[in-house]
């Protein structure tokens, strides 16, 4: 788990920024996206620098499509990306997990929300604009 604490918000640094360019996909394969806005907070303050990914429910063993993600602003606000900045993610049931990298390069919530096999939370994205409900960590 320490190892994993220490690598993963490098591996979620290299996916965030790969994913959410305009040169990402083509516009024939895309799926349609909606914009999804939230909030993370923890301890009762904005978790500002956190990453927040999506992860299909029902997501294939080999995914094509990059995962929607955001990066959480000092505020404790974000705005999904899929395929460029903000887009949004499409229809459908999300496992959410997040990583929130700290001095040293460990994760400030201890790897308790990074595996999607172990978070418990979830968001749901509907067509047109979602505004979620904040996700409040203790």
């Amino acid at each position: 788990m320490e190892k994993w604490g220490k690598v993963a918000p490098i591996i979620s640094l290299a996916l965030f920024f790969s994913a959410c360019s305009s040169g990402s996909s083509s516009n024939e394969t895309r799926k349609p996206v909606h914009p999804v806005r939230g909030q993370l907070v923890v301890g009762g303050k904005p978790a500002g620098g956190a990453f927040v990914f999506f992860v299909p429910v029902n997501e294939a063993p080999n995914p094509t499509d990059p995962r929607p993600r955001a990066q959480v602003r000092e505020d404790g606000s974000f705005d999904v990306c899929m395929y460029r900045e903000n887009d949004g993610a499409p229809v459908g049931e999300y496992i959410v997990t997040i990583m929130w990298e700290g001095e040293g390069g460990y994760d400030k919530l201890k790897g308790q929300y990074s595996d999607a096999s172990k978070s418990k939370l979830r968001a749901v994205v509907k067509e047109g604009s979602n505004e979620l409900s904040p996700f409040k960590l203790n």
